[in-house]
Order: structure tokens, then sequence, then C-alpha cells
């Protein structure tokens, strides 16, 4: 702070230290200093009363308000918005204004080459103070530690005026909370009397002040000259050979390129339109747009769209943005080293950054924290965790995905929610369920399919017999709920003996601690010895009640009902107590009837 060369008064002091009395000398040199403080303290207090307090000068915007003045600032700032929070911090009229007035208390808001924003305050006698913080990306936010900033600004400078003159505010009503002075003296020096008391801020306002995300792209370079119209038939060769490089055009024509700081509104050109710091407007090229810095807006390319980020939309065969991108990318091949807040839409797209919102394409590829939603071909997703994936081929390799609906898909975290397709394979648990053909899963309640594979889930060794003559063992495997199940045995009675095989599935309804029910249907089919030939065919439903008599040992048994399907209707009498026709056709070689299974199964 600029503060003018004035003679300080001293302020009157509160006490004098505990020192031990030892001497005479030194109760001398202490009834002295008594002597000296009662002097300074009488001329301190005819200051006082020749002057108002310092709560007075505390309080002088509020009677004549205070000039705003809103300077290169991030274009997310609403200069109205910062208006209004510092009215409602200082309690005055604020009015905005183009430049400062001379005379009138000011407050600049003046945004910084690195994004961080510097507020100055100018008082009535030109006296200045500034200081330059990080605000955050929000712009609600922004305005509130704006807002609290003004405040401390112009409270401290009314507390230093008063201070500078010898005046000290009234201690008949002391503030709540008096706040430190920011930097600490140096050591052995002595401390500096305390300023006016400031408000505390808010947790939010302080955490508003702190952070500092990264911000979106400005829309002025300080120190760049601003032209209306810029040409270029090489970089470098045309207007800005004459104006240099520093420029921000406001219109910009470029033949083979052109090369500017910044553009603020339209550029247009035939191959290489080149923008060092920032877009803010659109670029059309029928060869490559280029913006070495931020882009808002849009670039619209027959060849290649860079930015170092994006808040807007990336148009082109290829587009890339080596940052966060806000808005969509469309293309045949679209990169986003940075978080995709919005979509790519393209063959490939490939993001790498902390979050993907969606892609959809041919190839989808998320390098992502967090990945949404992957629509194509093949999906990729690597990250912890992973929302949906709709395609031929999904892969999800992070800790956690939601839900793949694919021809084949693949989830290699710790936990998965749904799985549909012909192929599903989770090497972690699932959470919710599996439908497809074949089935994986290390832990699963709920795999359907007509083969699945649980590798933590029941597996049991079963050997059961049926009325039929038929014998079985096999093995059970599945969920908590679902099964397989998986057979072979022979049939020893009849006219002659008959290989047989089974497969099939079948739910587990826990009745107790030792007591389960199973609904199962399975299909078994006979076959010749000599041949291998199917005979015939044999369907089953069966509902059976399983006890757990030891640990590991449980006998199963309940009715079922049977249709036999055979070459001739003397394969199809599988029945030893008689079978009716099925009734399809005028073929005897259909028949149905009700039968009894009875087993054990070992766990």
């Amino acid at each position: 702070m600029n503060t003018p060369d004035i003679a300080l008064l001293p302020a009157p002091l509160r006490g004098s230290p505990r020192r031990e009395r030892s001497t005479s000398a030194r109760g001398a040199g202490l009834r002295a200093g008594v002597l000296l403080v009662r002097s300074l303290a009488a001329a301190g207090a005819f200051a006082a009363i020749s002057a108002p307090p310092a709560r007075v000068l505390a309080e002088a915007p509020s009677a004549v308000g205070v000039e705003l003045v809103v300077d290169g600032a991030p274009w997310t700032l609403d200069p109205d918005a910062v208006r209004a929070a510092v009215g409602r911090e200082l309690g005055a009229s604020v009015t905005l204004a183009s430049a400062a007035t001379a005379g009138r208390p000011t407050l600049v808001v003046r945004g910084e080459p690195d994004g961080r924003i510097t507020l100055s305050y100018s008082a009535a006698d030109d006296r200045r103070i500034e200081r330059t913080i990080d605000v955050p990306e929000d712009p609600d936010r922004a305005a509130e530690a704006i807002a609290l900033l003004a405040g401390n600004l112009v409270r401290d400078e009314a507390a230093e005026l008063a201070a500078a003159f010898g005046k000290r505010p009234r201690e008949t009503t002391p503030p709540p909370q008096a706040q430190p002075e920011p930097a600490e003296p140096p050591a052995g020096a002595k401390a500096a009397p305390p300023r006016a008391a400031r408000p505390a801020p808010s947790a939010q306002a302080r955490r508003a002040a702190r952070s500092a995300p990264p911000e979106p792209p400005r829309c002025e370079l300080p120190g760049a000259k601003t032209v209306v119209l810029g040409a270029d038939l090489f970089p470098f060769v045309g207007t800005s050979t004459v104006d240099g490089a520093n420029v921000v055009r406001r219109y910009s024509l470029n033949l083979a390129g052109g090369y500017t700081a910044g553009i603020t509104g339209l550029e247009v050109g035939v191959g290489v339109n080149i923008a060092s710091s920032f877009v803010c407007g659109a670029q059309f090229s029928a060869g490559a747009n280029l913006a070495l810095g931020p882009a808002r807006g849009v670039q619209i390319s027959a060849g290649l769209n860079l930015a170092r980020g994006l808040w807007g939309a990336q148009v082109g065969p290829i587009n890339v943005t080596a940052g966060p991108v806000t808005g969509a990318q469309g293309g045949v091949l679209n990169i986003a080293s940075g978080a995709v807040d919005g979509a790519q839409l393209g063959m490939v797209n490939v993001a790498a950054g902390a979050s993907t919102d969606l892609q959809i394409g041919v190839a989808n590829v998320a390098v992502s924290d967090a990945t949404d939603v992957q629509v194509g071909l093949v999906n990729l997703g690597v990250g912890a965790a992973t929302g949906v994936q709709v395609g031929l081929a999904s892969v999800a390799a992070g800790k956690s995905t939601g839900a793949q609906v694919s021809l084949a898909n693949l989830s290699a975290g710790e936990s998965t929610g749904v799985q549909i397709g012909l192929v599903n394979v989770a090497t972690g648990k699932v959470e919710g369920m599996q439908i497809g053909l074949v089935n994986y899963a290390g832990e699963s309640p709920f795999s359907f399919g007509l083969l699945n594979v649980v590798r933590n889930g029941r597996l049991h060794l079963d050997v059961w017999g049926l009325e039929s003559g038929i014998v079985m063992a096999g093995l059970k495997n599945g969920s908590d709920h679902f099964h397989n199940i998986y057979g072979i045995g022979i049939r020893m009675t009849g006219d002659r003996p008959r290989m047989v095989v089974s497969l099939g599935l079948g739910g587990r309804i826990p009745l107790g601690e030792r007591v389960y029910a199973d609904m199962d249907l399975l299909g078994y089919s006979l076959h010749e010895p000599s041949s291998i030939n199917t005979s015939a065919t044999l369907v089953q439903a069966r509902a059976v009640l399983g006890v757990r008599l030891f640990p590991e040992l449980a006998v199963f048994g309940g009715p079922s009902y049977n249709v036999a399907f055979g070459d001739t209707a003397e394969d199809a009498r599988l029945s030893p107590y008689g079978s009716i026709p099925l009734g399809i056709g005028d073929s005897d070689a259909q028949r149905r009837w009700p039968g009894v299974v009875l087993g054990v199964q070992a766990f």
C-alpha cells in the first residue's frame, strides 16, 4: 500500500510488563516510564477527540457509494453479479463504471495472464491498495470471493487511514472476532499495533478463495494490441508484419496462413489459422485451425482442429484438445487429454482426462477415473469407474462397472452391476445379474445362461435316479440362487442299455439352515452304445426338497413331469408304469407321464 510519510502518534499502552522490582534503580526507571506513558496517553486522547473514529472512516464508502470497474476479467465472470455481491458485502451503493473517476472510492477488478484476479481499491484521496487471489471457476463462487476481498480491502484501507492520522476505534463495543495481521513480524521485532477488526469470512468463502480449478479462456490479453481487422497471406506476412504478433483481432482473414495472439470474433482462412493465446469466437479453415491456448466457441475445419482447452465445439476430420473439453467434438478422430464434460462423436474417440461423459463411435477409448456412457462397436473403459457400455464388444478395466450390453462383455474390476450379452465375463463380483449364453463371474447372485461358471459360487456333486431306470452323476455349479447341471449316466432297464447325457438349469430357494428347495429344468439325451446315435430325448421339469444330513452331505427328492421324444414309439416308452401320447400329430413316439426323482448331494 502507498502510505504517505506522516509521523504516526504511538498508540496508548494498555499496561506494563510484569518485572521483579529487585533494585531501587529499576523502580525509578519504572516510575519515569509511567510518567512518559501518561503524557503520551493524554496526547492520544486529545487527537481522538478532535477527529472522527476509525469506524466513521470505514463507513465512508457507504455514504458516497463505490464505483466498480471490471477490466479484462475472465469471460465467465458476470460484472452485474460481482457488483451485487460487493454491494451486499459493503452495505453500500456500487455502480459499474468503464474507468475510475478521480475523487471517488473505486474498486478495479483486473484479470491476470495466469488466470488469477487482482482487485485494487482507490480511496477518495487517491490512496490505493490491491491484492491478487485465485478465484473458483463457478461464477457465483467467484463473485463471492471477490466481494469478500473487496470488503477486506475497503475496511483495511479505512483502518490504516485512521492509524495514519492517529485515530483509533471506540472501545466501548469491541468486535466479536478480531482478525490477526496476515504476515508475522520478523523475529525480535516489536509487534505492530492491532488494526481495526474485520468480519470473519464464511467457511464457504474461504474455500472459494483458496480453490483454483482450471479457468475457461479469457477473451482479453493484457498488454496485447486490439484491432478490428487483420489479414495475412502467410504467418507474419500481412498485417501481422506491421502490427506484430502480440495482437488480438476481432476479425481475421488469412490465405495460406495467418498468425495472431487472439481472436474475439471470427477468423476465416484457406490454409492454417494460428492463434497463439486464445480463441473466443469461431475459426473456419480448409486446412487447420490451431489455438495454442484455450478456445471458447467453435472450430470448423476440413483438416485439423487443435486447442489447448475447449469450451464449445470442434467439427472436422481430426479434432485434438490438449486439455479439458466442455462441449462436443465431432469428426473421424476425436482426442481429448483432459476431462470431457460433454460428448465425443466420431469414428474413433479417445479421452484421457479425469472424467468422460459420452462417447459415440465405432471405437471408444476412455482412460478416465469416471466414464459415464460409451456407445460403439468396440468400447474400452480404463479407470476407477465405468457407467454404461453398449456395443458389439465392451471392456471395462476399472474398479467398478455399471452396465454392459454387448455381444461380448468383459469387466475386469472388483464389482459389476449388469452384463447382458452372448458371452459375459466378470472377474470380480457381480452385484446385479448376468444374462447370456455363457456367463463367468468371480461371485454372482444371478447368472442366467446355458453355461454359467461362478468361481466362488456353489459347486455340488449330485447322484440321482429316475423312475424310468436312468441313473445319473453330475455337477451342479452356480450362484447363490441359480445353477447349471451337467450330468452323465446310463439307463439299464429296457431291452438294451443306453448311455445318457444331461444338461439343465435351475434355481434354489433356501428354506432354513439345513433345508432347501430346487426348481430345475433338464434335458436328457439317450444314445445307442454301439453307434452313439440318439434314440430318444427326455425333457424333465422337477421340484425337489433337499435336507442336509451332515455339513457336506444332503439327500433330495421330489416329483417330476416328463416328456419323451423317440425315433420309434418303443423308444419313447420310458415310463415303467405307462404313459400317454403327447397329442401332437398322429405320432405315438411322443409320450408324457409324471415321475419321481431321488438323489444324494455332496457339498
